[in-house]
């Protein structure tokens, strides 16, 4: 979808007259516009193309913009943007502006008690109801662009153990295609958290959401904070702080939560999505923290 393309979907599906339209950077899975309504408004428009959108050798379901939409009707507005329509695979969605994401919040001096309420927001969302989505596509892709592909990526760096370990996290994605007990948002990262105050945040980009286990939210969220204290933007406690904040987990989810978090720095760092802010000094240490990971928690 183009800028023109976004501002004729507007017209048609709505009846509003659209005057602009612009391509929106950050978004790695879709392309995303901001439109000007001639009432002043703006809307976001989000257009799932049947793979990657920063990825296009990567296909995926093009179907998961009708995940988020189910997502974004369950939430009604609670913490996350109001969903205004849905046709195929584009969606319209409430534009809540220009807020830093969570990582950009914490670097500029935004206090950390902003991890907190997200912690305890998470734990009620994962505690509370459970809408009927299994995005079981997604979690098949995931499997295969994430967890399975991890021992070639351990053996390409002359790892022992790489097929072993690769192992772990293979399972770990056969175990996440669920259905699982909870809900979850399913991309939990700086990025998709939207900081208006170090109590008030609205989370985006629910494409990724399913009843799945919690431990992908945790250890995604986690793996990311990992990133940004490697890279030196943030202090190295903050996962930590958020884990604690979240509460109480289970053996499994507790072994889950680490492998996941194993398999996201591996995939940001040697992966299928590595950061290219990272400078190969910095990366080192957080494979071999990921492989730390792999080799010492205990489990299946």
């Amino acid at each position: 979808m183009t800028p023109h393309g976004a501002l004729e979907h507007v017209c048609a599906t709505t009846g509003a007259t659209a005057v602009r339209a612009e391509a929106l950077s950050g978004g790695l899975l879709n392309h995303v516009f901001r439109v000007w309504l001639d009432d002043g408004r703006t809307v976001i428009v989000k257009h799932a193309p049947p793979h990657v959108a920063s990825a296009p050798h990567i296909p995926l379901d093009a179907g998961r913009s009708a995940v988020e939409a189910a997502a974004l009707r369950f939430m009604d507005g609670q913490r996350t943007p109001r969903l205004l329509g849905a046709h195929g695979s584009t969606i319209i969605i409430e534009d809540i502006g220009d807020q830093v994401d969570l990582a950009q919040f914490l670097a500029d001096g935004g206090h950390p008690r902003l991890l907190d309420h997200l912690a305890r927001w998470l734990r009620r969302l994962h505690d509370g109801p459970r809408p009927r989505i299994h995005n079981l596509s997604v979690q098949r892709t995931r499997l295969e662009v994430q967890y399975a592909p991890a021992a070639d990526w351990l053996a390409a760096r002359g790892v022992p153990d790489a097929a072993s370990l690769g192992a772990r996290l293979a399972r770990l994605g056969t175990r996440f295609l669920g259905p699982g007990p909870v809900f979850i948002m399913g991309d939990l990262w700086p990025a998709s958290v939207r900081a208006r105050s170090a109590t008030d945040f609205v989370v985006i980009d629910w494409e990724l959401s399913t009843c799945g286990f919690r431990a992908q939210d945790l250890g995604h969220l986690t793996a990311h904070l990992h990133l940004e204290a490697a890279a030196g933007r943030l202090p190295h406690h903050l996962s930590a702080r958020f884990l604690d904040a979240y509460g109480t987990l289970s053996a499994d989810c507790a072994r889950d939560t680490a492998l996941h978090r194993a398999a996201e720095l591996l995939a940001r760092t040697v992966g299928a999505f590595p950061r290219a802010d990272l400078t190969p000094g910095q990366v080192d240490p957080i494979v071999h923290h990921a492989i730390h990971l792999l080799r010492t928690t205990p489990g299946s």
